[in-house]
């Protein structure tokens, strides 16, 4: 049991780098419509929309607010256990203190999900994994579920999830490696504008620090691996993710020998996270 209360209570900054590239694809384009598709959306609307084609190409070309920022130490302090915590535990984050640093992307960012503006919000949350321990170092890492509100007309993206992880120098009190990032595949976030929804890649979305401590090096005494961390993280927000999954062609077998049907669910998109 380590305990992490007020391990980054030094005022010393570290500079976090933000890249976010462009949408490459997307399986209905709705983030660059022509001049015809946009004008029949825009006529689906009860209520009207100022805004011209050159604004909506803008908007979903967005930058980093901030491409290079200065925290303090203690700011990471919201990454760590409140208190004590083993290699493999689960905690709560908190939202409001993860905020800023999801600002760095765009101001708009928000951990109170919506699927359309009038629906009612709620926090999906964001949670972390204590994944390994030496007597000098510590590696964290986090799960945190977000959106980003583009516009006042309530266009926004909706990652599938943002992906942390954290390395302490638990003898110095300080953060040496820093990342959050939208994992890269093939569609990794969900577009909604207009009252319509929209699957799509954003190939590099990403806060990140540079670091002179040979992390890889590091020799853990407590270790889980990354895999096993991720999917604690997956099974403390989806209940499901907790089955053991039988491949298709043992299901088949099993089916056969039991004389059973087997009931087939196909799903457009991911099942364990929110880019759908």
């Amino acid at each position: 049991m380590v305990d992490f209360s007020d391990v980054l209570s030094s005022t010393a900054s570290l500079q976090v780098q933000a890249h976010w590239e462009p949408i490459a694809d997307a399986t209905y384009n709705l983030h660059q419509p022509t001049q015809e598709q946009l004008d029949k959306l825009k006529a689906r609307l009860p209520e009207p929309i100022n805004m011209e084609w050159e604004q909506v190409l803008e908007l979903f070309n967005p930058k980093p607010a901030h491409p290079l920022r200065n925290y303090n130490q203690a700011d990471f302090q919201v990454f760590l256990p409140p208190s004590t915590a083993n290699v493999g535990d689960i905690w709560e984050l908190d939202p409001k203190r993860i905020l800023p640093f999801l600002c760095q992307f765009h101001p708009g960012a928000t951990t109170e999900i919506t699927v359309f503006s009038h629906r009612t919000p709620k926090s999906d949350g964001a949670k972390a994994c204590l994944r390994a321990i030496s007597p000098n170092y510590a590696e964290i890492v986090f799960r945190i579920h977000a959106q980003f509100v583009l516009d006042a007309s309530g266009i926004r993206l909706l990652p599938s999830q943002l992906a942390g992880r954290l390395v302490l120098n638990r003898t110095e009190g300080v953060v040496v490696e820093f990342s959050l990032a939208l994992p890269s595949r093939n569609s990794n976030v969900s577009v909604n504008a207009f009252r319509a929804a929209d699957i799509a890649f954003i190939p590099c979305m990403e806060l990140s620090t540079s670091s002179s401590t040979p992390v890889r090096e590091i020799t853990w005494e407590t270790v889980i691996t990354e895999e096993e961390a991720r999917k604690k993280l997956a099974a403390a927000f989806y209940k499901f993710a907790e089955i053991e999954w039988t491949p298709i062609e043992d299901t088949v077998e099993l089916a056969k020998e039991t004389n059973r049907p087997i009931h087939v669910l196909v799903l457009f998109g991911t099942l364990d996270d929110e880019s759908c």
